[in-house]
């Protein structure tokens, strides 16, 4: 069976279990494009000490590891589920049960590399800044997106006509929002789309965040309360 045909029947049988597959792909994507940052620095550094042997190695490496980003975007193309009904935000509070049997430890820090599916969270930090709460996930994209832009503001605006930056049918950031399903106005400058889930709420971040130069790790996340066990 080719691959196309297997995405294909995952997407009507669980297209939920194809939007998982394709948010989980998108972080490793973001994590192959950090190391080819890295192999070029390597690059660059092999080419400056004019070591041909070693810059050889590392260009190999790179064409090797650009020819399996090239398939993990093929597959999130493959994954992207036609019908947009499937992308509904499912982060309300749950109903119907103790809210202080799913409490956790709002101390300990969590990073953009976790699954966050069930979770709600208390607030972030970005590097040595303070803990900025926000109790939905919608919230944490705002305001870590107030952050940046405090920070540069047109290098924010700037992600309307960046592809990368984007969804395939839809726009994530722009200066209209007829083409949203639920914008939000940031600093009556730019329309952000805050109807996104967890997970792509954490892969979005992802991207901010490489963006404005930061690591991946410089981002931490504190959570609220984990539903996990319920939905087992």
């Amino acid at each position: 069976m080719k691959v196309e045909e297997l995405i294909n029947i995952i997407k009507s049988v669980s297209p939920e279990k194809a939007i998982d597959l394709s948010e989980g792909l998108e972080l490793l994507k973001g994590t192959v494009e950090d190391l080819m940052d890295d192999i070029n620095v390597q690059v660059n550094a092999a080419y400056s000490k004019r070591d041909f042997s070693e810059l050889k190695h590392f260009t190999d490496l790179g064409e090797g590891v650009n020819a399996y980003e090239k398939k993990i975007e093929q597959l999130i193309n493959f994954l992207e589920v036609e019908s947009e009904e499937e992308l509904e935000v499912t982060e309300k509070a749950p109903y119907e049960l103790n809210y202080s049997d799913y409490l956790v430890d709002e101390k300990m820090e969590h990073s953009l590399y976790e699954d966050f599916t069930h979770k709600r969270p208390y607030g972030f930090r970005l590097g040595e800044q303070k803990i900025v709460e926000a109790s939905t996930w919608q919230g944490i994209l705002i305001k870590t997106i107030e952050v940046l832009m405090a920070i540069d503001e047109e290098k924010f605006r700037e992600f309307e006509h960046d592809p990368t930056m984007n969804g395939r049918k839809r726009p994530y950031f722009s200066t209209k929002k007829s083409m949203m399903r639920k914008p939000k106005l940031i600093n009556e400058k730019i329309y952000v789309e805050t109807n996104i889930n967890a997970n792509s709420v954490r892969n979005l971040l992802v991207k901010l965040l490489k963006k404005y130069g930061y690591k991946t790790n410089d981002f931490k996340i504190y959570l609220r309360a984990d539903y996990t066990d319920r939905h087992n």
